[in-house]
C-alpha cells in the first residue's frame, strides 16, 4: 500500500519521527503540525521515548502532506507500517560507525593534548594531524548539532545542540586562530571530546528509547482498528468502535483483544504484558473470562463481548491520551516557559563567566569557563521531568483500566485535604433492601388498588429505593407487572431529585413516594411517630386514603471501609453527603466509624453544592459520586470522581472516572507514586542545574573546584539518561 492511500484505510496513523533529541523538538513539530493541518487532524501527540506521533484523522489527507510539513521543520518521518527493518539496521549501522571514528580520532586528540604537549609544541606534522581529526570530528561527525541547531534557531525553539555548537565552535575557532598564529594552547581536544561524548551519550539514549515503550500514548499503536465480528452466521469486518455487548468477536494470532468477554470457541496464548506487567503467556480456553488489551500471541479464539466499546480498556486509554491533549496544562507550560529560555539564560550566564575572568587576568580559565558553562546545562532534563512523571501515573492508571482526564489530579489527591463522598451508589451500593413495611388507613378496601398504583409508580423510576419497592411488593403481594402496567394509566409523573417520586392517575388519584421532606413540601399530614424513613401516601384531592411507612437498609460497597482507614491514616478529613434522613445515614456511620458532624443529611443537588463549597474553603477537595444530581458538584471541586456505572453528564463533568469504589484505593497509591517521583524528577533536575552551572562557571574556583568542558560534556549527558534511567520501569509505591 502506497504511503498516501493508508489515510483512506484508516483514522488514526502512526509515524516514526528521526532526528528528535530534546523535548523542545516535540514540542516545535506538535504546534506547528496542528497549527497548518488543523483542517485535517482531530488529535496529534508526540511521544518523546518512543519518537512516535500518533495522529487521529477527522478528514481525509494525503500522508505525504504531513511528512512534507514535518520535514521543512528539519525532521524526517515515516510512516510505521512503511519501515523497513533493513533499512533500519542500515542506518543504526552507520551511525555507529560514525560514533567509533569521532570516539578514535577524539581519543587521538586527547591523547597527544594531554600527555605529549610538547611533541604537539615541536612536531608540524603531529600539529597538522589533531587539526585535520579535530577538523572531522567537528564538521563531519558533528553535522548534526549543525544541522539541528539551524532548525531549533529557524523554529525559534532553542535547544541543547545550540549550546554544543556555540561551545564547540568557539573552541574549535580559537583553536584554529592560535594554529595559525603560533599560539602552543588549544582545546582542540576539549571540542573533540565534547562532540564525541555527546555521540555517545545520544547513542546509548537512542537504544534505550527503542526499548522504552512504557508509555500511555504508545499504547495507542497496539489498539485494534478494525475486528472481525460475525453477523448472520457471515464474518465481517466493522470498526472497533461498534462492538456492542453480546457480540461475537473472531481473534486472531497477533491481535489485541478490543474489549472484555468470555472464550466460546478454541484457546490460545494471550500476553498480559500491556495490561498488567506480566511478562508470563497464559493460556485461555473456552469458558475462561479475557481481558481487553491482552494480545493473542498464538492461537485462534472466538469470544462473547462483555460490553461495549464505550466502556472498554481501550476506550478508556483513547479518552486518558485525547483529554489531555486538549487540557490546559499550566503546570507544563510554566516547565516548558523554564526550558524554553534556559538557553538564553546559560548564554548569558557563559559570556559573563568569560567576561569576568578574562577582565581578571585568566584569559585560559574564561574559555574554559564559557565552554564548561554552555556544555553542563541540561535544558532538556527540565523539559522531561513532568512529563515522565505524569506519563508513569497514566500508564498505571490505565492498566488498572482508570480514566484520568486531568493530569493534575494525582499531585491534587496527594495535597487534598477534604475527601467528600455520596452515599447512595458510592458508599453504598444500589441493593437497598425494605426491612419494614406497614399499611395504614381507614379504607383497607383499597389495598390491592395501592400497591397497584405504587408499582405503576416506581417502574418508571431507576432510583434504587424505587427498585426496591417493586421487588417488595412483586415478592410478598404476588402482583402482575404486566398487567398493572397495561391496566393503570398516569396523566403525570415527576422525579423530585433528593426528595421522590409524585404520580397523578387518570382517575384522578396522587400518590406521593419518597422522604418526610417530599411530605412536608405538599403539606401532607399523616399519623405516624416521624421514624420511618420513607412513606407511600395515595390522595384523592387533598385527602388521605391509605399510606405505607418503610424502613430500609443498604449494603456498604465492598472495599469501603479499607478505604476510609487508609484516608485516616493519611490524616484526611472525611465527609458524606446523602439526601437520606439522619437515621437511615446513622446505620451506616456505625460501621464507617466517621463523626457525625462531618455527615450532611437531607441534602438535594443544589445545597450539595453550597455545602461543598463551605468545605472547598478550608483546603484542597475530592469529590466522589455517581448520580446526575452530583454534576453540579463536580465542577465546584478541585478533583471530581465518577464511576462508569454513574450518570454520563456526571462522568463528563468529572476529571477521573473508575469502574468501582475499589479502584479508589489503587487511585490513592497511585497518586501518591506520582507525586512522590514528580517531586524527585524536579530536584534532581534543578539541583543539578543549580550545583553544577555555577561550578562551571567559576565561582568555587577559590575553593579549588573546577570543571573542565570534557567532564562538564559527561555530566550533562550523565544527567539527562540518568532521569530517563530514574523513569525507567513502574511505580514503586507502598501498598497501603
Amino acid at each position: 500500500m502506497y504511503i498516501e492511500d493508508i489515510a483512506r484505510y484508516k483514522k488514526e496513523i502512526i509515524l516514526k519521527i528521526e532526528n528528535i533529541h530534546c523535548i523542545n523538538c516535540v514540542k516545535v513539530i506538535r504546534s506547528s503540525i496542528s497549527k497548518k493541518l488543523s483542517d485535517y487532524i482531530d488529535f496529534l501527540d508526540i511521544d518523546f521515548q518512543s519518537q512516535r506521533m500518533f495522529i487521529k484523522l477527522k478528514k481525509d489527507i494525503q500522508v505525504q502532506k504531513i511528512l512534507d510539513e514535518i520535514r521543512n521543520l528539519g525532521y524526517s518521518a515515516k510512516v510505521e507500517e512503511q519501515i523497513d527493518p533493513h533499512i533500519e539496521h542500515k542506518k543504526s549501522v552507520i551511525e555507529l560507525i560514525n560514533l567509533i571514528i569521532a570516539i578514535s580520532l577524539a581519543t587521538f586528540v586527547l591523547i597527544i593534548s594531554m600527555f605529549f604537549c610538547k611533541l604537539l609544541e615541536s612536531n608540524d606534522f603531529i600539529r597538522l594531524l589533531v587539526l585535520v581529526f579535530s577538523t572531522v570530528v567537528q564538521f563531519v561527525n558533528g553535522f548534526r548539532f549543525y544541522r539541528n541547531a539551524f532548525y531549533s534557531v529557524r523554529n525559534g525553539s532553542l535547544n541543547m545542540d545550540v549550546l554544543i555548537v556555540i561551545s564547540t565552535t568557539s573552541a574549535y575557532i580559537y583553536s584554529l586562530y592560535g594554529y595559525f598564529v603560533g599560539f602552543n594552547h588549544f582545546y582542540f581536544e576539549t571540542s573533540s571530546v565534547i562532540i564525541a561524548v555527546v555521540l555517545l551519550g545520544r547513542y546509548i539514549e537512542g537504544k534505550y528509547k527503542k526499548k522504552s515503550y512504557n508509555s500511555i500514548l504508545n499504547l495507542l499503536m497496539y489498539k485494534p482498528q478494525w475486528v472481525t465480528v460475525y453477523k448472520d452466521d457471515n464474518l465481517i469486518n466493522v470498526d472497533v468502535e461498534q462492538i456492542k455487548e453480546g457480540d461475537i468477536i473472531q481473534i486472531y494470532k497477533g491481535q489485541s483483544v478490543p474489549v472484555d468477554g468470555k472464550v466460546l470457541e478454541g484457546e490460545g496464548i494471550f500476553d498480559f504484558n500491556l495490561l498488567f506487567g506480566e511478562s508470563e503467556p497464559i493460556k485461555i480456553s473456552v469458558g475462561n473470562e479475557i481481558k481487553a488489551g491482552s494480545i493473542l500471541v498464538d492461537g485462534s479464539v472466538k469470544i462473547q463481548a462483555s460490553c461495549s466499546y464505550r466502556n472498554s480498556f481501550w476506550k478508556g486509554i483513547e479518552t486518558s491520551v485525547y483529554s489531555l491533549y486538549n487540557k490546559n496544562l499550566a503546570y507544563q507550560k510554566f516547565i516548558d516557559k523554564i526550558s524554553g529560555n534556559f538557553v538564553i539564560i546559560v548564554v548569558i550566564f557563559a559570556v559573563l563567566s568569560f567576561i569576568y575572568w578574562y577582565f581578571s587576568g585568566n584569559k585560559d580559565f574564561a574559555v574554559n569557563a564559557f565552554i564548561s558553562t554552555l556544555v553542563i546545562a541540561c535544558p532538556c532534563a527540565i523539559g522531561l521531568a513532568y512529563p515522565l512523571a505524569i506519563n508513569k501515573g497514566m500508564l498505571e492508571a490505565s492498566r488498572k483500566q482508570i480514566i484520568v482526564k486531568d493530569p493534575y489530579v494525582f499531585e491534587k489527591i496527594c495535597r487534598s485535604k477534604n475527601f467528600i463522598f455520596d452515599k447512595t451508589g458510592t458508599i453504598t451500593n444500589k441493593n437497598i433492601k425494605i426491612t419494614d413495611f406497614r399499611i395504614f388507613g381507614d379504607d383497607r378496601s383499597l389495598t390491592d388498588c395501592f400497591l397497584d398504583l405504587t408499582l405503576a409508580s416506581v417502574s418508571k423510576s431507576k432510583h434504587p429505593l424505587a427498585e426496591a419497592i417493586k421487588e417488595y411488593i412483586l415478592k410478598n403481594y404476588n402482583k402482575n407487572l404486566y398487567q398493572i402496567l397495561k391496566k393503570v394509566k398516569l396523566e403525570s409523573y415527576n422525579e423530585i431529585t433528593s426528595r421522590g417520586i409524585i404520580t397523578l392517575f387518570e382517575n384522578g388519584y396522587w400518590m406521593l413516594i419518597g422522604n418526610k421532606f417530599l411530605l412536608d413540601e405538599n403539606k401532607i399530614q399523616i399519623n405516624s411517630d416521624n421514624t420511618y424513613e420513607n412513606y407511600i401516601v395515595l390522595l384523592k384531592q387533598k385527602d388521605v386514603l391509605i399510606y405505607a411507612c418503610l424502613d430500609t437498609i443498604e449494603e456498604i460497597n465492598d472495599g469501603v471501609e479499607e478505604i476510609i482507614e487508609i484516608l485516616y491514616r493519611r490524616n484526611k478529613e472525611l465527609y458524606i453527603l446523602t439526601g437520606a434522613d439522619k437515621k437511615s445515614t446513622g446505620k451506616i456511620l456505625e460501621r464507617l466509624k466517621i463523626d457525625r458532624n462531618k455527615v450532611f443529611c437531607s441534602v438535594d443537588s443544589v445545597s450539595k453544592v453550597k455545602v461543598v463549597e463551605s468545605i472547598r474553603n478550608t483546603g484542597l477537595t475530592v469529590f466522589v459520586g455517581d448520580g446526575i444530581n452530583d454534576s453540579l458538584v463536580m465542577k465546584n471541586v478541585d478533583v471530581g470522581i465518577s464511576f462508569e456505572y454513574g450518570s454520563d453528564i456526571t462522568q463528563n463533568a468529572s476529571s477521573i472516572t473508575l469502574k468501582s469504589i475499589d479502584q479508589f484505593k489503587d487511585l490513592i497509591i497511585i497518586s501518591e507514586g506520582v507525586f512522590k517521583k514528580l517531586k524527585f524528577n524536579l530536584f534532581w533536575v534543578f539541583a543539578y542545574n543549580v550545583l553544577f552551572i555555577p561550578i562551571a562557571m567559576g565561582v568555587f574556583k577559590g575553593f579549588g573546584i573546577t570543571v573542565n568542558p570534557m567532564l562538564a560534556a559527561i555530566a550533562m549527558v550523565l544527567s539527562d539518561f540518568s532521569l530517563l534511567f530514574f523513569n525507567l520501569g513502574n511505580l514503586k509505591i507502598a501498598k497501603n
